[in-house]
This record gives C-alpha cells, structure tokens and sequence, in this order.
C-alpha cells in the first residue's frame, strides 16, 4: 500500500477533491484527477451515495425521435418576435443598486469617423461581422441618411455603431466599452447594435458562443420585460426586416415609413445574397445543450459517447424561478436565509459537475443567477460564469461579465455617457 501512496504522491494530477468519497466512474475524470489508491474502482457499490447521477442527460444529445418533439416545443415557445410581447415568468426586482459608478472626464474627445474599424475588437473584444458594415454603408449611402432613415421607423443605432458615425467617445479607461450600451440582461454572448428610440428597453444585437468565432444569429432583447432573448435571424437585414414587420402592425404612424424601409432591405438583401428568413430554430437547438433562462440556448463542447460537458441542473427552472420570486418579495433575513438554503444545493451540485468536466452546467446556473437580476445573488452569478467561462478558454465574455456585474444598471440609456440609467 505504500508504494500505491509514493505512486499517488509522485502524480503530477490535480487530486479530486472528493477523494476516496469520489462516486465518479466516468474514465475522463479519472483520466484527469488523481484518487487515493484505497478507493475500489470496477466493483458496484449499490451503497454508495450518489447525489448527482448524470441518468438525465438532455434529450436532444440522446434521442432523435424526442428531440424532434422538443424542438418542436422549443420554437413554439420562442418564434414570437412581438416587440410588446411580455414575460411573466421573469423577474423583474423593483429596486437595484448599481454596485460602482461610472467615472467619465468631463471634457470628452470622440474617435473620427473614418477610424480603422478593426479597432472595434480592441474595444468591443468582439468582431463585428461583414453584414454589420454592410447595412450601415447600403442604408447610409452618399446622403448620410441612415440615421433619419432608421429614425423614420422607430430606430436608432448604438454601440459598435457610434464609431461610423463618429459618436464614439474615447476612453482611458478601455473597460467600460464593454458596458457601452449594455443592457441589464444582456449576457456576455450578446452585443447590441440597435435599439428602439426614446426610453423603449427594446433593443437587437448579436449573439455569439465563442467570442472569437462569428456571431450565430441576431435576436432582441426587452429588458424592461425581463431576460427573455427572442431569436430572429442569422443576419442584420433580416432582423430588421423582422422588426418592421411588427413594428408597422403596432405603429400606424409608422407604417409608411416601414414599408418603405422594407422595400429597401428587400432590394439590398437580394443583391448581397442576405436571407431575410427567421433564423433556424431546429438548427439552434440541435448544436445547444439546453434553452437557459434567457432561452437563447448555451453551446459548449459535448461528447455524446461519454456523456462529458453536460449534465442537467438538479432543479427544474420552473422551481428555480419561484426561489428567485420568493428570495424577491421576501422581507426579513431569516425569509432569505431560509431560501438561500434551498437554493444553495443547485449551486453546489452545479460546482461539482464543473469540478467533473461538465462546464455546460456551471454556465447554466452562472446564466440562471445572472437573469435572476437580484443583487444578493449576484456573487455566486460572478463566480460560476468567470470560472465556466475561464475553463471553456472564452476569456472575452470572462472581462465582459466582470465589467457588467461592476456597473450593472437598468434604464433605456446605457451609454457610457449617460450619467444615469
């Protein structure tokens, strides 16, 4: 036995931290931590507790047949694109105390328009993809009209946009490009590029995976509504074109000016080969391991045959919500604390499959926390998506998610300028 233990402490391995308590028979695990040589593996040990079994992986990694069924539910649950649609199920805090305050100079210097725009990604840690420049030069044209054009129909550009319109400030401090125009729910996977005027929280930008890769699709957010993120299609013309659909039905008074934007879009579309179709929701939700709070789905890396990546959260959402509605109009400190308890086993069962290679599920609760949008639970939102996000080597969205929690605000407004949400 000694020998066995000179062994194990000559191995360079991280040591599980379960140790001999360790339940896991996964060989990728065992592969990757090392386990004290008293610990019996390849005999059954019916006694042993198993408090996080993986036996409910997600039907769509398992089953074609129900994975169809679910995709179909899935999209019945998320083809509605209604700018006024609402989202009872999301919570919605009354009060929210940001938790810094942004610092801006008081003399403010722009960055000119005809600025490399490579240096967004400097900036933005994300690249803007093609169709993005596109649509600003092919609505913007020799007349600079883009702005009125957008205007005419309820829209205004922001973000990323300031810079081609010479509206970008430039900053010292490079962190707060990173909230510039975020919004209260956005994830790090998501970057707004349009918004509805005035103090409308309805805003369209692109989601991304992996912050190095291309975005997936387009989709909007309300924020004012809560965290739900409504996918729209795989481009920005399409997307807009989604949005004009809606927005003539709700505005008469706009409803010239859309159709008249549509025919536009509908021109250029055709000539630069953009599609004007909704995005693919079966596409989305063959390629995701699960929908998450904000419903747009979370992609990591999973291996079917192995069942390593992801595994289930041990609650169901629908029971999650109501722990984050309850923590929400609780009173006293004893009510919280009561709550806190329940909700604590989710977050530590997530820790473990993180600590057993399942990164999937520490994103899921890092995202479920984060869309719960109550300051107590912020913290552990933090922690779980720094360190999934850190683990999947997606170091962007790593800064992105720190600056957000940092100065996170709610309001119509989020340009870094604005000097209140």
């Amino acid at each position: 036995m000694s020998d066995k233990w000179d062994e194990y402490d000559k191995d360079s391995r991280v040591a599980c931290k379960y140790g001999s308590k360790c339940y896991q028979k996964n060989p990728n695990h065992h592969a990757t931590y090392k386990h004290p040589p008293q610990q019996k593996r390849g005999k059954k040990q019916n006694n042993r507790l198993h408090p996080y079994k993986k036996a409910n992986k997600p039907e769509i990694q398992t089953n074609p047949d129900k994975n169809e069924k679910e995709s179909k539910k899935l999209k019945e649950a998320s083809t509605s694109s209604s700018i006024n649609k609402t989202h009872e199920d999301n919570i919605l805090p009354d009060k929210y105390e940001t938790t810094s305050h942004l610092q801006i100079p008081e003399t403010i210097t722009y960055y000119d328009k005809d600025t490399d725009p490579s240096i967004l990604k400097e900036l933005f840690l994300v690249e803007m993809p093609p169709d993005f420049f596109k649509f600003y030069e092919a609505l913007n044209g020799i007349d600079n009209t883009i702005e009125k054009t957008l205007s005419s129909v309820n829209l205004e550009l922001i973000g990323p946009y300031d810079l081609l319109m010479g509206k970008l400030p430039k900053l010292d401090d490079k962190e707060l490009y990173l909230i510039h125009w975020r919004f209260f729910y956005d994830p790090p996977e998501f970057q707004a590029v349009l918004k509805k005027k005035g103090n409308s929280q309805y805003h369209i930008g692109y989601f991304r995976d992996i912050p190095d890769e291309k975005p997936v699709f387009l989709a909007s957010n309300d924020s004012a509504k809560g965290c739900s993120i409504n996918l729209m299609s795989d481009n920005i013309f399409g997307a807009v074109y989604m949005y004009l659909q809606d927005e003539k039905k709700s505005s008469p008074f706009t409803a010239m000016a859309c159709d008249k934007l549509i025919s536009k879009i509908k021109k250029i579309a055709e000539e630069n080969n953009y599609s004007l179709e909704e995005y693919n929701l079966k596409k989305r939700w063959s390629q995701a391991v699960t929908k998450t709070f904000h419903g747009a789905g979370i992609v990591v890396p999973y291996n079917k045959k192995t069942e390593l990546g992801y595994r289930h959260l041990i609650e169901s959402d629908a029971n999650i919500k109501k722990m984050f509605a309850k923590l929400q109009a609780a009173d006293s400190q004893s009510e919280k604390d009561k709550i806190l308890s329940e909700l604590q086993p989710v977050i530590t069962y997530a820790n473990i499959a993180v600590d057993e290679c399942d990164f999937g599920t520490g994103l899921e609760i890092g995202i479920a926390l984060f869309c719960s949008g109550l300051k107590i639970l912020e913290q552990n939102a933090l922690n779980n998506l720094t360190t999934t996000y850190t683990l999947l080597q997606r170091t962007a969205f790593n800064k992105i998610v720190q600056a957000h929690i940092k100065y996170r605000r709610r309001g119509s407004n989020m340009s870094v300028l604005a000097s209140s949400p």
